[in-house]
């Protein structure tokens, strides 16, 4: 065992994978259905046939700097386990702080919910299964990602109380006017020039009409913010995830569109993450 993880590292260090011997471990625990302190207890333990070819097979996807979470198709989120593979970006443990933000919002039961861009779905699922009396609707343009997302809805047996639309941000239905406790959203945000520097594990494999919206990235917020002014009503809260750099554009945005009370909250580095606005004046004309 611990000869077939020092091989497996130093393949991983030649493909130049961040810290490859954790990710030589992580890779061969979760073969072998395991964690780290159970590998180490079976250190001396030879590798089983069929382990030795998984692991090859999945030790290639990883050195071609493909996502571990592709790999084994899964990843937690806010305490639940959530199918993902291609067609989703990975949730990310800063989107956790987004959902955590709305599951605490002062809203009444029956509440409707709108994520917009739902991916994988790990957010409306988490806020249909947290509050099973608000009404959550996954918005997604793309029908191959709204199938994921309705995966992990009946994994968690969410799938009956949420509402599944393929529609762009840009394009909420007509008749949701003045109708929505809460539009959240987690955008694209990433700009033509940064998406050049990411790591080859985002740019080379996760969806990147997910990630970048356009030459600036500010795209979605402008966007969006008009929307959501539309769709909701009075008092009601638009969420935002921002981008490292994201925060003086989005906030430009929202106060365009006639949003109020914005707010903006860092995440656990101290960067600013999350967007809050409220629609308070009905009076503006459109």
């Amino acid at each position: 065992m611990g000869a077939a993880v020092d091989a497996a590292t130093r393949r991983l260090e030649g493909a130049d994978v961040p810290m490859p011997r954790r990710e030589a471990q992580r890779l061969m625990a979760w073969l072998l259905g395991t964690d780290r302190g159970g590998l180490v207890a079976r250190n001396p333990d030879s590798v089983a046939a069929k382990c030795a070819i998984n692991l090859e097979r999945f030790l290639s996807r990883r050195e071609n700097r493909e996502p571990f979470q592709y790999l084994t198709g899964e990843q937690e989120f806010c305490g639940r386990t959530f199918l993902v593979d291609r067609r989703v970006l990975v949730p990310r443990p800063e989107t956790e702080d987004l959902v955590g933000l709305v599951l605490g919002l002062p809203l009444e039961a029956g509440a409707r919910v709108v994520d917009v861009g739902t991916g994988s779905g790990c957010i409306a699922v988490t806020l249909a299964a947290e509050h099973p009396e608000w009404k959550v609707i996954a918005l997604d343009l793309s029908s191959d990602a709204l199938a994921l997302a309705r995966e992990n809805a009946a994994r968690h047996g969410v799938e009956s109380r949420i509402d599944f639309l393929r529609r762009d941000l840009a394009e909420l239905p007509g008749e949701w006017s003045s109708s929505m406790e809460a539009v959240v959203s987690n955008p694209p945000y990433v700009s033509e020039e940064e998406w050049k520097d990411l790591a080859p594990e985002v740019r080379e494999h996760e969806p990147k009409a997910a990630l970048v919206p356009g030459p600036t990235g500010l795209e979605a917020y402008r966007t969006l913010a008009p929307e959501g002014f539309r769709v909701l009503r009075d008092g009601g809260f638009l969420v935002l995830e921002l981008g490292y750099r994201s925060e003086a554009g989005a906030r430009e945005a929202v106060l365009a569109a006639g949003l109020g009370r914005v707010e903006v909250r860092p995440d656990h580095r101290g960067i600013s993450r999350i967007l809050i606005a409220r629609r308070e004046d009905t009076r503006r004309v459109r």
